[in-house]
């Protein structure tokens, strides 16, 4: 619950200062999408961005996302359910693309993650709790890659 309400009241309160307490007309898509994306990181990597909604990073992980999402869209990419078609086709460059950029902000927010793990500073998170499990026998590739 904390979590929900930290990036609730940080969204809220962006939204009415950007729109001047409602006197200015603003998208609130940038803001709902940096609630969802902290939300997300800080349930697995125990990262926050803490910059508004024009920050780079979060302008990078929601462009790559979205790209990748259209790559995994029933209606945009037949070959991946219809394996016949796989004869047909060629590698999409853009999916290689994609999954490039998604692994250096997965790596990113992995090594900061140990790093954190490391210096004993790192908050709960999914991925933590692996990294820390003697149990777990992931590699680094199994611990944070989607291939496209």
């Amino acid at each position: 619950m904390p979590l929900i309400d930290l990036e609730s009241m940080v969204s809220i309160r962006e939204l009415l200062h950007d729109g001047k307490g409602g006197e200015i007309d603003i998208d609130p898509r940038a803001y709902w999408q940096r609630y969802a994306l902290n939300t997300s990181l800080t349930l697995n990597y125990g990262y926050r961005i803490d910059g508004s909604k024009d920050d780079a990073l979060l302008k990078e992980i929601t462009d790559v996302e979205t790209g990748v999402s259209h790559f995994r869209s029933t209606s945009n990419n037949w070959q991946d359910y219809v394996p016949l078609l796989r004869l047909w086709s060629a590698q999409n460059k853009d999916a290689v693309s994609f999954r490039e950029r998604r692994d250096v902000y997965l790596d990113r927010l992995l090594r900061v993650l140990k790093e954190k793990i490391a210096n004993g500073t790192d908050k709960p998170c999914i991925t933590g709790n692996i990294l820390k499990d003697p149990e777990a026998k992931l590699n680094e590739g199994m611990s944070h890659r989607t291939r496209i």
